[in-house]
């Protein structure tokens, strides 16, 4: 690896971990503290919905935050670069992966789900969810690079990394941990999401390099 694709490596691995951190961790995780914290009163069913709206809405911010610094690096990378629709595309779809994520959940927590009835949802929900931010940002770059497809496995591969942290580490948390230690481990989750998809995803970058 040459010196000028190290630097470009490293930029893309901060730029998907910066938005992340801020995305993640400062959007849906510490924005969900404040809905749990403000609807403390409410009925479970009115709680359930809400935050299932704010999950869904805090998608896109998240998707916003982590398109804008992603895009950042990929318009000194990639000729006639759209960055609008970069930001639009990873929106859209994170708002998607996230109304699916908090679907079972939410179901669960209305109706009441069996086991069978959560595998149900989460089996095909999971494989969406692992493809769906990188077949959105292929859109975005139909046209610009030589193999956009590529884009969308190779995503796909590193969400299949990089969501488990946002499992394994809240899991070692007890269950009665303060709010604020559950902040506080979902933020660094979301930040070893982000550095752990951000090196996986920078080798397709370089090579989108080599192409332009």
């Amino acid at each position: 690896m040459s010196k000028s694709q190290s630097s470009l490596y490293r930029r893309w691995v901060l730029a998907f971990t910066a938005g992340e951190l801020l995305g993640f961790g400062g959007i849906p995780v510490a924005g969900g503290a404040l809905v749990f914290w403000l609807t403390l009163e409410l009925h479970e069913v009115a709680r359930a919905i809400m935050f299932y709206a704010f999950a869904v809405f805090g998608g896109l911010g998240e998707g916003m935050v982590l398109g804008w610094f992603q895009s950042r690096v990929l318009q000194q990378v990639i000729t006639g670069f759209d960055a609008r629709r970069w930001i639009l595309c990873t929106s859209l779809a994170a708002s998607f992966a996230w109304a699916l994520g908090m679907l079972g959940p939410t179901l669960d927590e209305l109706v009441g789900l069996s086991t069978v009835e959560q595998m149900l949802i989460w089996v095909p929900g999971s494989v969406l969810i692992l493809f769906s931010i990188g077949t959105a940002q292929a859109l975005a770059l139909r046209g610009l690079v030589r193999d956009p497809q590529q884009w969308i496995w190779v995503n796909a591969c590193g969400w299949l990394l990089g969501l488990p942290w946002t499992f394994v580490l809240p899991a070692m948390l007890p269950e009665r941990a303060p709010l604020a230690a559950w902040v506080a481990v979902f933020i660094v989750a979301g930040v070893l999401m982000g550095a752990t998809v951000g090196a996986v995803t920078g080798w397709s970058v370089l090579r989108m390099q080599t192409q332009n």
